[in-house]
This record gives C-alpha cells, sequence and structure tokens, in this order.
C-alpha cells in the first residue's frame, strides 16, 4: 500500500520531508499545506472521507495539526497509521498536557532531520548514502539558522533555490540530484548560475522592500512593517539584523495568507508576538494566518 505525507509547503525542510518519503517508500502521495489552519482543512477532510484506509503510513511533517484535530485522531481508526514529526517550539507547548504517543518533536532538530533519523531507525531507510546525509544536514542548518554561525552559504543557498525553482521544482530537482551517483554534495555550475540569477532579483526587491518599510515605536519596541511576497520574509529580516534598524519585523504576505514575526535585534520574541493573534513558531521566526481579524488589528495597533 502507498504512504500519505501531509508537509508544510513554505521552506525546504517541509518540502526535504516529502524528498525523503519519496527516496525511501515506492509510492507516496503528498499534500502540500500553507500553514496549521490549512493542514486542519486538509486532514478533516481526509479522515471524514476515510481516504486513509488507502494508505499503510500517513505522515505530518514539519506542520502539528491544532489540538481538536489531535484529538480526533485519537479518537478514530486512523491513529495506528499517523507519525506527526514537528520542530515548532508553540507545539511542544500546545500538546504538552496530553499523551499523544504518535508525535515526535524535537527543538534543536528540523523536521528533515527528525524524520531522517525516525526513517533510519524504523530500517524505511536503507543504506543512507553520504550526498542524502549531507544535504540532511544542510537543510537542518538552513532551518535552524546554524549555517548563520558557521557561515554556511551551501545551507543558505538551499532556500534561494528553493525560491528560484519553487516548491515543486525544488522536490523534483533534488530528488534527481540526490539520485546521482556522488562523494559528495555539492552544487553544480547551473546550480550556481541559478543561485546567482535568484540572488540578483532578490536584491532588486529587497530594495523595493526597504523603501516601503513602516516604522513605528512602541513601549520602547521598534517594528517594521511591510506587505511583501511571502518568499521574501526571511531574507528581509538577514537585511535587517545588518542595519539593526528595528527589534521586530511584521511581514503581510497576501500571496501565502500569513502574517510573518522576525526578531531582529533579539530585544523581544517573535513567537511572543505572534502569539498575541493566535499564531505560533520559534523565539526568533513565528507567524500567524492573514484573516481580516489579524490584520485588522496590525493595521490598528502599527500603521494607524
Amino acid at each position: 500500500m502507498p504512504v500519505k505525507i501531509f508537509s508544510h509547503q513554505a521552506d525546504p525542510d517541509g518540502i526535504g520531508c516529502i524528498i525523503l518519503s519519496k527516496i525511501c517508500f515506492d509510492e507516496v502521495d503528498y499534500t502540500l499545506c500553507k500553514n496549521i489552519t490549512d493542514l486542519d482543512i486538509k486532514l478533516d477532510s481526509f479522515i471524514n472521507s476515510k481516504e486513509y484506509l488507502n494508505y499503510e503510513k500517513i505522515f505530518i511533517t514539519d506542520l502539528c495539526p491544532s489540538v481538536n484535530l489531535l484529538d480526533k485522531i485519537v479518537s478514530n481508526e486512523i491513529i495506528d497509521k499517523v507519525v506527526i514529526i514537528d520542530h515548532h517550539v508553540f507545539n511542544l507547548e500546545k500538546i504538552q498536557d496530553k499523551d499523544y504517543a504518535f508525535i515526535n518533536i524535537d527543538l534543536k532538530e528540523c523536521a528533515m532531520s527528525l524524520f531522517y533519523e525516525y526513517l533510519r531507525k524504523t530500517g524505511n531507510l536503507i543504506l543512507p548514502n553520504k550526498v542524502l546525509k549531507e544535504f540532511v544536514l544542510l537543510t537542518k542548518l538552513h532551518d535552524t539558522w546554524e549555517w548563520k554561525t558557521t557561515n554556511n552559504l551551501d545551507a543558505y543557498h538551499l532556500e534561494t533555490l528553493f525560491h528560484k525553482l519553487g516548491a515543486i521544482g525544488y522536490l523534483n530537482h533534488f530528488l534527481d540530484k540526490l539520485n546521482m551517483v556522488a562523494i559528495h554534495f555539492k552544487y553544480s555550475e547551473e546550480e550556481k548560475k541559478l543561485i546567482n540569477e535568484q540572488l540578483k532579483d532578490e536584491e532588486d526587491y529587497l530594495n523595493n522592500l526597504t523603501k516601503r518599510l513602516i516604522y513605528k515605536k512602541i513601549a520602547n519596541i521598534k517594528y517594521g512593517i511591510v506587505y511583501g511576497l511571502y518568499n521574501y520574509r526571511n531574507i528581509l529580516s538577514e537585511k535587517l539584523r545588518e542595519s539593526n534598524n528595528c527589534d521586530i519585523l511584521i511581514y503581510i504576505a497576501v500571496d501565502n495568507e500569513t502574517i510573518s514575526f522576525r526578531s531582529i535585534s533579539g530585544k523581544i520574541s517573535a513567537l511572543e508576538v505572534a502569539l498575541e493573534y493566535h499564531g505560533g513558531g520559534h523565539e526568533q521566526s513565528a507567524s500567524c494566518n492573514l484573516n481580516p481579524e489579524n490584520e485588522h488589528k496590525i493595521i490598528k495597533k502599527y500603521l494607524s
């Protein structure tokens, strides 16, 4: 029987989990999710229709359903098939009073590295090659921001290629790359060309974004607020960290129906701000849904 995977569509980590599943299993169906709300809707439909009966295993990676959906899994025969692998601190907090044995969370890892270890320990990943192991490590360095302390540009440029190729293009590209025989993971000349093209496009768009940033100071905390394309939320936050122009970036991405929060100065937690809007994430990076209520609150507080 095939396996099913629901994963986060927003970055290399979530797509990396799908890549792993396709390497390990002969037949894989996947569903990409924007955020927890999107996951809940798709998972609820999946359970109600009893579509899960068609699958041997169901993986949920780089996202964790709401408590309501987790309880629905527990009370349903689907529970014997479900494995959830995530690494977000908010998800750990929301399940700490419950016993969900089918959830694997480790805040020090990324979803792909957790999934890699799960697949290795369960025998699904047989004789993993060095290139795959290095790719998983680079994804972890990128997603946990460890690349920044080591200046590992190979890890950073995973996101550059993700933006250039798109989620599906990234998935197919690295599936092909990892199936090729190689001694170490390294970028080809064609990949380097794509990276340089994307970096030039990003520089032009960033210059436009910085001109449109609006700053507001509240209780000695300086916020930067801007509307922009979702793919540029992390790139802009890195640029702002270099200049240290604000404490928190509030990035409103209409194309992904998401509001992202980034801690720039370290003076205040991004998660602390996101929780005001029923969001979640990490101390350095967090997000919430872009809905009329949240957008109205942010406009009233920061843009009026």
